[in-house]
């Protein structure tokens, strides 16, 4: 005759067995988060790597532009900005009726 085995005892096993395939899956998503990469294989080809070297044209450029100087600055400033040419009384819609 098999000795008969509780309920708890199934539980307990039941138990086990689920602790040990939740942790399982959690450690499998932990691996995975570890050794997946997150740049696609589209932006690893785009990547270029910094290599330190400044492209010769370019300082060139940058020598041969010209400068302006703070005043051609400002007249350019000031010949842009308009004149305002009505108050801020005359603007206002119906401020004009009393005069007619």
């Amino acid at each position: 005759m098999k000795p008969k085995r509780t309920v708890s005892g199934y539980l307990l096993l039941v138990g086990v067995l689920g602790l040990s395939v939740v942790g399982g899956l959690v450690l499998f998503g932990v691996y995975s988060a570890l050794v997946k990469t997150q740049v696609t294989k589209e932006q690893s080809t785009l990547i270029k790597p910094l290599d330190g070297q400044i492209d010769p044209g370019i300082i060139n450029n940058l020598q041969t532009r010209k400068r302006f100087s703070n005043a051609e600055l400002q007249a350019q400033v000031t010949a842009v900005l308009p004149e305002p040419e009505e108050t801020l009384l005359e603007a206002t819609p119906g401020a004009n009726l009393n005069q007619e």
